[in-house]
């Protein structure tokens, strides 16, 4: 074993050293749950860290509907050797896990997209990256509820979702980027938007707009309008919300159109190609 001069390793702490040093996380701790669980509760903030303690301990408050839908690898749907440009890396909470964000990027760049439809922009994160691994000359578009919409929808939203419509501008991350050019920012509830100048010349269409089922519903028929003759739709939160997942399982089961839908594996990912 190699070592160098005057470098000596720590002596071993004893069981009691190492008990007294854990005193200080084990009072923050108590404290802090005797507060989460008496007043902390109260707001969003909190009781999303009970949820997320609750996942600790196998149970899922989000997640009551099992998914239905077959599994597909990534690796059966591009090439491996697919190269993909990922900007804003990190993801905050309503975004696409980093996984998620290389699939999406993949999918993109193997199939060579030139228009790209998105459902739900949110911070701008999923559109910046899938205007950066399009094809040359591509266009995103990209639908957002316009700001303090929330409470004036066609259909109800799903109680989890005022803290990511709740924003003064759509797409902060995409802004003032090279390739925002590319990109259409709309505004617009997706339950009364016109999508009739999009039938048939879609190539890649992103659903992640409202996660409560008659949204789900709709967005994915009007994807299925708008899709292209070759092109790709795919769902973010299969599995993991409510009602995107019993939407997908449903159709999947009543719409022979919906017959090919696939889970990607490792994902919350669902997509439907055809045939």
């Amino acid at each position: 074993m190699l070592t160098s001069p005057g470098l000596n390793a720590p002596p071993e702490k004893s069981g009691v050293v190492r008990a007294v040093s854990f005193a200080r996380p084990y009072a923050v701790g108590l404290l802090g749950s005797l507060a989460l669980f008496t007043f902390g509760w109260l707001t969003w903030k909190g009781r999303a860290i009970i949820v997320e303690l609750c996942r600790h301990f196998g149970y899922d408050h989000v997640r009551r509907e099992r998914p239905a839908i077959p599994l597909v690898t990534i690796d059966t749907l591009t090439a491996e050797s697919t190269r993909v440009s990922i900007r804003e890396v990190a993801g905050v909470d309503g975004n696409v896990t980093e996984r998620e964000l290389i699939v999406i990027a993949r999918l993109v760049a193997a199939t060579g997209a030139k228009n790209i439809f998105e459902l739900g922009t949110f911070d701008g994160r999923t559109t910046l990256n899938m205007a950066s691994n399009a094809g040359e000359g591509a266009r995103v578009f990209t639908l957002d509820l316009p700001a303090g919409s929330a409470d004036a929808t066609s259909a109800a939203l799903d109680p989890h979702e005022s803290k990511y419509t709740d924003k003064a501008i759509s797409g902060t991350r995409y802004r003032g980027t090279d390739v925002e050019e590319r990109i259409t920012q709309l505004y617009g509830d997706s339950g009364t938007f016109d999508f009739t100048p999009f039938r048939a010349s879609i190539d890649f269409i992103f659903v992640d707009g409202s996660h409560a089922y008659r949204y789900v519903v709709n967005d994915s028929l009007h994807s299925l309008d708008m899709r292209s003759p070759t092109g790709i739709i795919a769902w973010h939160d299969y599995g993991r919300w409510d009602g995107v997942t019993r939407a997908l399982n449903d159709l999947y089961r009543t719409r022979p159109e919906f017959e090919n839908l696939r889970q990607i594996e490792g994902t919350t990912l669902a997509i439907l190609r055809r045939g």
